[in-house]
């Protein structure tokens, strides 16, 4: 029997991952739906303009990335506490397959439902009012720059699920404050760089962004666009790629 992967290993550990929590993520869930539709509601009684395309699409990012990552810092939880973790830590089943059920839950299946519940929230939010003269939009989760959320939202999860398997308590707490101190570290080494590069003071650059600069008390600004975008989508998800791999180490040097 493969040591690493084994299919019908992998189910039981999935099915039992399953039995075991799904009244708690149903729960969650009824929460975020719930959310949505006081949140959808409020916005249609409040706004007397069509909810277009940009700002469900707006909406749906923030929602996603805030209930995603929030979702997926609990999902090693079992492994901070000592007797639970005795017990994950025992399971007749490969680091690898614990990793996959607990990637599959937080990432693939948490995307999935969330897009679903939107969509129809958002389908039943722009159904209620209607504006003479204006069609209804919805926006397509399958198109660009909708789709593209989902590279920047697997990163975010990269960063949380590391995180999540990293800390033994206050795993959302600990993982956005490191984040974030990171985040500034990166703007303020970007800025010095380019300084340096450029010979004069920019506005802060965001890294990766375009580069504001004034030229003889006129301000400009240099963007490379298509190229631009192309590059940091290829960063986003080699990075996503490192914090998932790094995540799946650190649960490997789990011991009981």
């Amino acid at each position: 029997m493969n040591n690493t992967f084994n299919l019908t290993r992998f189910g039981r550990l999935f099915v039992k991952h399953t039995v075991e929590h799904y009244k708690s993520y149903l729960m969650s869930l009824a929460v975020l739906i719930g959310v949505m539709i006081l949140g959808g509601s409020f916005l249609v009684y409040m706004i007397e303009v069509p909810i277009d395309r940009g700002f469900q699409s707006a909406i749906f990012a923030m929602i996603l990335f805030l209930a995603g990552t929030i979702f997926t810092s609990t999902i090693f939880a079992g492994y901070g506490d000592r007797k639970k973790a005795i017990s994950l830590l025992t399971l007749p089943a490969s680091h690898f397959e614990k990793y996959l059920v607990a990637w599959l839950y937080s990432f693939l299946i948490f995307a999935i439902v969330y897009s679903a519940g939107f969509y129809l929230i958002a389908l039943l939010a722009i159904s209620v009012k209607h504006f003479p003269g204006h069609p209804s939009e919805i926006i397509n989760i399958l198109h660009w720059p909708v789709c593209g959320m989902f590279v920047l939202y697997a990163f975010l999860h990269s960063v949380a699920f590391l995180g999540a398997i990293f800390f033994d308590k206050l795993h959302f707490i600990k993982t956005a404050f490191l984040f974030f101190i990171s985040l500034t570290l990166l703007i303020i080494i970007n800025k010095i760089l380019l300084d340096s590069l450029i010979g004069q003071k920019m506005d802060t650059p965001v890294p990766f962004g375009n580069v504001r600069l004034r030229l003889s008390g006129q301000a400009a600004e240099i963007s490379l666009t298509n190229l631009q975008d192309n590059w940091l989508i290829l960063i986003i998800s080699v990075l996503a790629l490192i914090f998932w791999a790094a995540a799946y180490y650190r649960l490997k040097e789990k011991q009981v």
